[in-house]
């Protein structure tokens, strides 16, 4: 990613913000979507690389249909706007259900562009979400959640983690959103401080799986930037979800379960990675042999049953 080009995004993104925020017409909305999307097309294209191709043509069809469904919005019944815009905005940002095309995406492009689609990507989606609440987001929040977490098991690579955990933290987002209305901006400020060193580690170092994890020499920064990541204290993950829950205190009990219990689960997920990288400085080819035929989920499963259990029994007494 040239610095040039990164400029020449930040201006047309800023143009293309413009357009979303002092747009009074649906037309100008649907403009400035799209030249944000070619944008960052033209920002992570990268000629000599095959998968980063297939990747840039994949999001341009995601996204063109998400316009074009937008587009479709517009001469609808106004009586289900709502529940539409949040489908729609849903689909662009691969949220809930339309969570299948943004980890294959990441697979395909470098760290720094991965960010970009991360966060920066999220922005404007999430302002016109905003404006178009509705209680089928809840539905979204709880599909985010669920395939966030378990789509990040037995993960060796390192962007399909990172993905899926970017999935998962868009239902905090979302749910954030849903409380107090504009709480998701800082959500996603404290996201971006999280993520973006490790993405500009992974990047400098070209680490793309757990395997080339073990074998390099930083696994001290590694294993604190992950934990972190699962929400350990005195880390910034861990008051970036503390944050998040003061702000949900006022949604229904059920919705603060399922986040805690996602949390936990997350938790054991990072735990995992950690366990395996640290565990090379005792018995470096056991476990080479371990990650590459992949984890036995039965004892996964019990493992977690497990952890779980062992929270619970913490929390009552």
């Amino acid at each position: 990613m040239l610095l040039s080009n990164f400029l020449l995004f930040i201006i047309m993104y800023l143009i293309s913000f413009h357009l979303v925020m002092s747009g009074d017409d649906w037309f100008l909305i649907w403009m400035g979507l799209e030249v944000n999307m070619m944008m960052f097309i033209m920002l992570v294209y990268e000629r000599y690389s095959i998968y980063n191709i297939e990747s840039c043509l994949k999001y341009f069809f995601i996204q063109s249909m998400g316009s074009a469904l937008l587009m479709g919005i517009f001469y609808l019944n106004k009586d289900f706007i709502n529940e539409l815009m949040c489908l729609v905005m849903s689909y662009k940002i691969g949220a809930g259900p339309f969570f299948f095309w943004f980890p294959s995406i990441c697979n395909g492009i470098s760290w720094m562009s991965c960010f970009v689609l991360m966060c920066l990507q999220k922005i404007i989606p999430f302002i016109l979400l905003t404006l178009f609440l509705s209680f089928c987001l809840f539905f979204v929040i709880i599909v985010s959640l669920f395939f966030g977490v378990f789509g990040s098991f037995n993960q060796k690579d390192l962007k399909q983690l990172i993905a899926y955990s970017s999935v998962y933290h868009l239902g905090w987002m979302m749910m954030s959103m849903m409380s107090l209305n504009m709480f998701w901006m800082v959500y996603l400020i404290f996201y971006m401080m999280l993520i973006f060193p490790l993405v500009y580690f992974f990047g400098k170092v070209k680490v793309d799986s757990l395997l080339d994890v073990i074998k390099m020499k930083y696994k001290k920064w590694f294993v604190l930037v992950m934990l972190s990541m699962a929400g350990m204290p005195p880390f910034l993950g861990f008051f970036l979800k503390w944050f998040a829950f003061i702000s949900i205190f006022i949604l229904e009990y059920f919705f603060w379960l399922v986040l805690v219990f996602s949390s936990i689960v997350m938790f054991y997920i990072y735990y995992r990675v950690i366990y395996d990288v640290l565990m090379v400085f005792f018995s470096y080819s056991v476990w080479i042999n371990r990650i590459e035929k992949g984890n036995n989920m039965w004892w996964d499963t019990m493992s977690i049953i497990g952890f779980i259990v062992g929270m619970m029994i913490m929390l009552i007494m």
